[in-house]
């Protein structure tokens, strides 16, 4: 195990998070999620769990690319709170997660760790899973639902397809990275893929939130945006291309819960991939909620859709 093994012991950045949430959702020493270990194909996962002996659904929370699993901890509480156990791992090399070989990391390694873990948790107890996923979290969470195929439901902040090049354009700093950056690592994937790079660097990751004191703190926090990444990570997730396109997508409901106010990735980025899922879908824009969701009024309009959601599910299971 790597020397930061547990964030409740050696790790206390993601404390100065909890201020920015209402009281209900903080954690602190009373409501810790309790932490596990993942070992899979030289990949360690750091996971945090929020359980509920008596879930009726069991929720998979995906960070995006300047997060971790504990960073998301408070929403994980707030659904805890209403019933439902929640897994967040710790995607490699973010968080606690590490490989054996970082310089190997691509995001394919992802999707299949997701599926593993789906795997794992069904076998633990056959709860159904459903994902959540935030920021890029949340295409993410459709690679997996698409090649897992035993997903009940899918939730989502935004759907970022960087197959299309006016997404790849809105992630990047400006349009010279996007255009000129992708080039290079395309031709030169033998040199650049094992450069190593902080998220910050290529991604408008300064809109991560609207609240410049939490934006500076997920920027340097060392085991969330302030992390490197290898460029070999990066280049395969730009690349990416849906197995399933959405058209033709019927694996499970999906809801979308974006925030109104997000600069980073505005709704009409996600509202294309959104419109063309043939599943059964709907759509809830968090009215005053900036990319990384914490203000109120968007905050309550998450919870009531995300939970109507989960009991419409419940009913038909």
């Amino acid at each position: 195990m790597n020397k930061d093994s547990s964030y409740n012991q050696s790790v206390t950045y993601w404390k100065q998070y909890q201020k920015f949430f209402p009281d209900d959702m903080q954690i602190n020493e009373a409501h810790l999620p309790a932490e596990e270990w993942m070992t899979w194909n030289h990949a360690h996962i750091h996971l945090d769990r929020m359980p509920a002996s008596d879930a009726p659904l069991k929720i998979i929370f995906i960070h995006g690319a300047g997060g971790n699993g504990r960073l998301l901890a408070p929403y994980a509480r707030m659904l805890q709170t209403y019933g439902y156990e929640v897994v967040s791992p710790d995607l490699p090399p973010y968080g606690l997660s590490y490989t054996d070989s970082v310089e190997s990391l691509e995001y394919q390694l992802w999707i299949d760790l997701l599926n593993e873990l789906i795997e794992q948790e069904l076998s633990r107890d056959g709860k159904p899973i459903i994902l959540l996923g935030s920021s890029i979290g949340g295409m993410l969470a459709y690679h997996t639902a698409v090649q897992s195929q035993r997903v009940q439901g899918l939730i989502a902040t935004t759907f970022v397809d960087t197959s299309d090049a006016k997404v790849r354009d809105q992630l990047a700093p400006n349009i010279l990275i996007s255009r000129l950056g992708g080039w290079c690592m395309n031709q030169f994937p033998a040199l650049l893929d094992s450069l190593q790079i902080t998220v910050n660097k290529v991604s408008r990751m300064k809109w991560i939130t609207n609240n410049a004191e939490l934006t500076r703190l997920i920027m340097n926090d060392p085991h969330a945006a302030g992390t490197s990444i290898p460029l070999r990570l990066l280049r395969t997730f730009l690349n990416m291309k849906p197995v399933i396109h959405p058209e033709d997508f019927e694996g499970c409901p999906v809801l979308l819960v974006h925030p109104q106010l997000d600069p980073m990735t505005p709704y009409r980025f996600s509202k294309p991939f959104y419109d063309h899922l043939k599943s059964r879908k709907e759509v809830v824009i968090l009215e005053g909620a900036g990319h990384f969701p914490i203000e109120p009024q968007g905050l309550e309009q998450m919870i009531v859709a995300v939970l109507a959601f989960l009991r419409r599910i419940e009913d038909e299971l």
